[in-house]
């Protein structure tokens, strides 16, 4: 698979601009400002529906315009798939594959994968262990559409408890019965994500190891170690013994 053309629409810095690509290997060239990242940028809203630096769609509209598109074809195995991705300010985001619309963004998740390379990966090393956790649910969203689904309920369940924590500390009153059930839902998918987890930093490792033997030419060796707390304790467990903790500093946020 190989994007054969690109163009953009009212996109950062550009008004206008249409590139065409090669199957081999492509390289953008140009002094510093003039948008070479920004092109970057747009063949990673085409692969997973947003940009890599900003969240915020709406910023990537030129000044003064009030729309972006961006659009791309992508060869596979000699047929072709047309890409677009377009937003109006205020208003949600359109996604098209072929012309038609996606009914969810996570639907294009992984069709067309994509590997994203920048000097602010450092953080993945230097900063928390939630930047760690961001790349593995990239790698294994784009290869596996199933926990891209679990990852999205997880998240909507955390932010259900999250809310009732917060409206607690309001109110003074916790509805306990309402705790257990999302603690449980929580467990169920929380169990799934950390053995996929766990299932890739093992098959990661050896992959890990081989490129950075590489690159040190064998003078080094580095290992990962996942640690979750799931390995001592169950979800539900640590979720309960957890709750006054969580009550306070969730409430305060």
């Amino acid at each position: 698979m190989w994007l054969k053309q690109l163009s953009v629409l009212n996109f950062k810095n550009y008004s206008e601009s249409s590139l065409e690509f090669l199957p081999e290997v492509n390289a953008f060239t140009g002094n510093n400002g003039v948008g070479k990242t920004n092109l970057l940028d747009a063949i990673h809203y085409l692969s997973l529906c947003k940009s890599y630096f900003n969240p915020i769609d709406s910023q990537h509209i030129k000044s003064g315009n009030d729309w972006f598109m961006v659009q791309g074809e992508f060869d596979k195995e000699s047929i072709s798939d047309f890409i677009s991705c377009s937003l109006k300010k205020n208003q949600k985001k359109q996604f098209k594959k072929n012309k038609k619309d996606y009914p969810r963004l996570a639907d294009h998740i992984g069709l067309f994968p994509l590997v994203m390379i920048s000097p602010n990966d450092s953080i993945i090393v230097t900063d928390g262990s939630e930047e760690r956790r961001k790349f593995v649910d990239n790698v294994i969203s784009q290869t596996d559409n199933k926990y891209l689904d679990t990852l999205i309920i997880y998240n909507k369940f955390l932010a259900q408890r999250n809310s009732l924590l917060k409206q607690a500390r309001q109110t003074s009153v916790l509805d306990l019965g309402l705790i257990e059930i999302l603690n449980f839902q929580l467990e169920e998918v929380g169990n799934i994500i950390f053995q996929k987890r766990r299932s890739f930093m093992e098959e990661f490792q050896s992959e890990f190891d081989r490129h950075y033997q590489f690159l040190t030419e064998d003078a080094e060796s580095v290992h990962l170690h996942y640690e979750s707390p799931l390995m001592a304790d169950s979800f539900l467990n640590i979720l309960e013994k957890n709750l006054e903790r969580d009550r306070i500093q969730i409430g305060r946020a």
